[in-house]
Parts: C-alpha cells; structure tokens; sequence
C-alpha cells in the first residue's frame, strides 16, 4: 500500500508539472517567503534546510514535495494568500 501511495504521489506530482508548465517556463508572479526571506519571482524546485514558514504571495499555488530535489509525492499545497508549514524533509515546488 505504501509502494503504490508514493507511485501515485510521484505520478501526479508530473501530471501537475506537465499540465502547469505548458509551453515555455515562466516565474511566478509575486513573492514566496521561506522563514522570512522572500523570494522574488520564485520558479522551480526551492530546497530549504530545517522546518520552514512558507507564505505564498504569488499568482497561484506553489506544493510541497517529500523529497530532496522535489521528488516524491506532493505532501502539501499551499495556496495564494496562505502561510504553511514545511516539514524538514521536504521541498517547494513553484510550477
């Protein structure tokens, strides 16, 4: 059960990819804060060391991965507009 959990994680984590990114890769609009650091125009995979206050002020939802280099399943989703937690072994993904 937990092999096909992390398959169907890891499956829909590149249906968002292919769907998201379209044509050309473009940055999201707005700022992402990490631990109070923000982040102007983030895009692609954002790796952070410990826990993390994530705020998401950009155009659409940013996701947090499982694993390292934002692989794995997508374990959370934060919205525009909404501040999350980001477990320590986790990533955020800006589509």
């Amino acid at each position: 059960m937990r092999r096909l959990t992390k398959t169907l994680g890891t499956l829909a984590a590149a249906a968002t990819l292919a769907l998201g990114l379209g044509g050309s890769a473009y940055a999201s609009s707005g700022e992402l804060v990490v631990n109070g650091y923000p982040i102007h125009e983030p895009s692609g995979c954002i790796l952070h060391n410990g826990p993390a206050a994530v705020s998401n002020h950009t155009d659409g939802p940013v996701f947090i991965t499982s694993g390292r280099w934002c692989t794995g399943a997508i374990i959370g989703v934060i919205h525009s507009g909404e501040t999350r937690f980001a477990p320590f072994t986790s990533n955020i993904l800006v589509p």
